[in-house]
């Protein structure tokens, strides 16, 4: 299960600024602003962001600043996923050139596998590509050091037609998900410990002289091996990557792993604790499985809820956390986050009725709760749980990382300036920017121990002072600090303190644009006024005399 969680409590970090100091500050720009931190409130949980943009080689290790903290640099684009480990080492995945692969010319591919020193020094990697098998999306570190990773496997025509497929007309091969398990050598290569394939929990219900010829409804926990939902690029029945797993997570406690299969719109649970050659038999079939009850004949399209979903992984709370991007969702394409809530009973096992789809009906949490039109990403795209209770989300191709509250308020907002062609101008129209997922580690986490954490600049090019600030400052026990609501809003916004003072609201030029004094547990309104943008509000309490700072978006 990844550490997506972090670990401690969240070190208090305020900003202080005089309004002295801040009409200083050079906000005064002609253009809009279009990439790096747009959002960082108080509120958000304070740590350090990890992202490897799609377009390019780096990964980054940024503050709530977008100041680079550590950058890892690769000979191949990143194959989608890259996660910092306790100690302090980069595991990413790449992107082998297409003359390397080519049998695989899917969505995801990646081929290799590379670990970086904190240093930025490669000290290990495999290749995993080849005629047979190609490594695809993601990873996942185990407890014991080995290596999750999501390969395809092609099976040819033949083999298809002989477990009773349906290859309308299409002699293409079949690519199918396996999970390979490998043990790191030195400082390259693996040996294969453990192994789990798809391809042996088929069932068909169109040639009964076939062994695996069954009723579709009577078998819940295997893959029909003619299921085609429509879901996804080019899913028909002759598609070769029909599957398209994107993520795999793995449980310590269960001994379980989760993996997401975005073309069946659902995200399966396999046992771990067999042996490989258990796997391949009636014991490896699907413990679980949910979003879209029709893979197996027991729902209908008002029944699916999950729709070409991404990054499935365990919660702290032994939850499943989803990125459900929406994609030919029913009621329009827009994208959530949800949690599901499994039906694990104490044997560590997922029961079914006879006729019933897996439980739950519906989600236990959602983010957005009401429909935002303005939130989707088609493809690609990630959340993470962090300790706070807030969320962070990747809406992957927009290449935009946000963080919001249990109440919807969006405390950090950043987009990543990384194109084909480099870190991006502040200000120009963006190109390419996506990024797969983005993950925030806490101050405390083990890999930052010892280490100099010292911020350098930030990426975008020709940037402007945005007025952040990580200057640590000691509070009276008894300051509370100001809140700030709605926030992004389209009308007024409310200001609540417990102290007497004064906010002021600040456009982006550094001009003062409302100041208003609020008195001690007084609820006030501000910003009908404004116009849509980006503005400071700073609150000066009148006791202590501290100021700080929110920033506010109009809409």
């Amino acid at each position: 299960m990844r550490k997506r969680q972090m670990f401690g409590l969240n070190n208090m970090k305020y900003l202080l600024l005089s309004l002295a100091s801040f009409a200083l500050v050079s906000f005064a720009v002609a253009q809009t602003q279009t990439v790096g931190v747009f959002t960082n409130s108080e509120n958000s949980f304070d740590g350090y962001t990890l992202y490897a943009p799609i377009p390019g080689f780096d990964s980054f290790l940024i503050n709530n600043c977008g100041e680079v903290v550590n950058q890892w640099t690769s000979e191949y684009r990143i194959g989608l996923s890259a996660y910092l480990l306790e100690d302090g080492s980069l595991l990413r995945t790449g992107q082998l050139s297409s003359g390397a692969i080519p049998a695989f010319s899917g969505g995801g591919t990646g081929g290799r596998v590379e670990r970086f020193n904190w240093e930025g020094e490669l000290v290990w990697h495999i290749d995993w590509a080849d005629d047979t098998k190609h490594h695809h999306h993601d990873i996942e570190m185990m407890p014991n050091g080995n290596i999750l990773l999501i390969s395809w496997e092609s099976h040819s025509y033949e083999e298809a037609v002989s477990l009773g497929k349906n290859t309308n007309n299409t002699q293409n091969p079949v690519w199918c998900c396996t999970i390979v398990e490998i043990e790191p050598t030195g400082s390259e290569g693996g040996n294969v410990v453990w192994f789990w394939s798809a391809w042996d929990h088929m069932v068909q219900d169109t040639d009964p002289n076939k062994p695996n010829y069954g009723v579709i409804s009577e078998n819940p926990r295997k893959f029909n091996i003619n299921y085609t939902s429509g879901q996804g690029p080019n899913n028909g029945a002759g598609n070769s990557d029909w599957m398209h797993c994107n993520a795999v997570d793995y449980n310590a406690e269960l001994d379980q792993i989760v993996i997401s299969s975005a073309k069946f719109c659902e995200f399966w649970i396999i046992d771990h604790s067999l042996t490989t050659e258990e796997a391949a038999t009636e014991a490896g079939d699907l413990l679980y499985r949910w979003g879209n009850p029709r893979t197996y004949n027991r729902g209908t399209a008002a029944d699916q809820m999950l729709y070409h979903q991404h990054d499935s992984y365990w919660t702290e709370g032994g939850d499943i956390m989803v990125y459900n991007n929406g994609k030919n969702r029913p009621e329009g394409e827009y994208s959530t986050v949800e949690i599901i809530t499994t039906p694990l009973s104490e044997d560590l096992t997922y029961p079914i009725s006879e006729t019933e789809s897996f439980a739950p009906s519906s989600y236990s949490w959602r983010y957005p709760e009401d429909f935002d039109a303005n939130f989707y990403s088609q493809n690609i795209s990630g959340a993470q749980r962090l300790s706070n209770g807030n969320t962070l989300i990747c809406e992957g191709a927009k290449g935009h990382i946000f963080e919001v509250t249990p109440e919807e308020e969006m405390v950090w907002s950043y987009i990543s300036p990384i194109t084909a062609f480099g870190p991006t101008v502040q200000g120009e129209e963006l190109g390419n920017t996506s990024v797969f997922r983005a993950y925030r580690y806490g101050p405390d986490y083990q890999a930052f121990a010892g280490r100099d954490m010292t911020p350098g600049d930030i990426i975008e090019l020709d940037s402007w002072d945005t007025g952040c600030s990580t200057v640590e400052v000691i509070a009276p026990s008894n300051f509370t600090y100001p809140s700030v609501y709605p926030n992004p809003s389209n009308s007024s916004f409310t200001v609540y303190t417990d102290h007497a003072g004064l906010a002021s609201i600040y456009n982006i030029q550094g001009q003062l644009v409302e100041c208003i004094k609020i008195n001690s547990e007084q609820q006030v309104q501000v910003g009908e006024k404004l116009q849509a943008g980006y503005y400071l509000v700073i609150f000066k309490d009148s006791n202590s005399g501290l100021s700080t700072e929110s920033r506010i978006v109009k809409i």
